[in-house]
């Protein structure tokens, strides 16, 4: 190899070493169905801010809790509870340290009845999705919701169960349902016409982990800062989410 070839690879191996040096960190994060699209929105922001490339999986908090646990490689998991987060906790997959609570949810009502005491709710025929209670979140607060109310025996039979939040709204949307008990966020961003509902269930407590090793743990931790910063809980509580304030922190559930 001559002296202008060895200069020339030489030139070559700097400018590759430089732009490994300086190329933008990434992350993968794990968001339960209700927060996916307020993620969406939010991420341009933070991206701009930080340099951080965000790449996001969407799911039911409980098949994403399951994929951690099985090894999937996700940075930060957003779930729809504090359950799923704590157990990471439980089984020694994170610390205690890396689990904040970043929202805190409503469940709300779409379709054409007026609420819990509406005699269609329960009349032969009216078709009535929720999410899968198991696996789901606000599916859990539905059916809470409904015993409390003394509904759950007549509905469970003929209920459609979605595998998330954002599948049960679309049984509504496509019409193959006629009622449908979703989070409030998805009614500020579909602009859809909701019901409120009481608050008669536990309260749905979305706690964030950081689950990921090393920088990537580090540029998690941004984004959980972000989330939690003011200026985007007072947009939160814009998007169907109460004040963080509001519900209880941390390790509460």
């Amino acid at each position: 190899m001559n002296r202008i070839t060895q200069c020339l690879w030489a030139i070559v191996v700097a400018v590759c070493t430089t732009q490994m040096a300086h190329a933008a960190p990434s992350i993968n994060v794990a968001v339960a169905a209700n927060f996916a699209a307020p993620l969406q929105k939010l991420l341009p922001e933070f991206e701009a801010a930080s340099g951080i490339n965000v790449r996001v999986s969407v799911g039911s908090s409980g098949a994403l809790f399951a994929q951690i646990q099985h090894g999937a490689p996700y940075d930060l998991f957003l779930s729809a509870d504090s359950k799923r987060p704590q157990a990471l906790v439980a089984s020694g997959r994170v610390m205690a340290s890396a689990v904040q609570t970043y929202a805190v949810g409503h469940l709300a009502l779409v379709g054409n009845i007026d609420g819990l005491s509406d005699p269609r709710l329960t009349a032969a025929g009216t078709r009535v999705a929720i999410a899968e209670p198991d696996i789901a979140p606000y599916g859990r607060a539905a059916k809470q919701l409904l015993e409390q109310a003394g509904l759950w025996e007549k509905i469970a039979p003929g209920l459609i169960r979605g595998t998330n939040i954002q599948q049960t709204l679309q049984f509504w949307q496509t019409g193959n349902v006629d009622v449908a008990f979703i989070a409030a966020s998805q009614c500020v961003t579909y602009q859809l016409t909701c019901q409120t509902l009481p608050d008669s269930y536990a309260p749905i407590i979305q706690q964030l982990a950081v689950t990921g090793q090393g920088e990537s743990a580090v540029a998690a931790e941004k984004l959980a800062a972000f989330l939690r910063s003011p200026k985007i809980q007072s947009q939160l509580a814009k998007a169907g989410y109460a004040p963080l304030a509001s519900g209880p922190t941390e390790g509460s559930r």
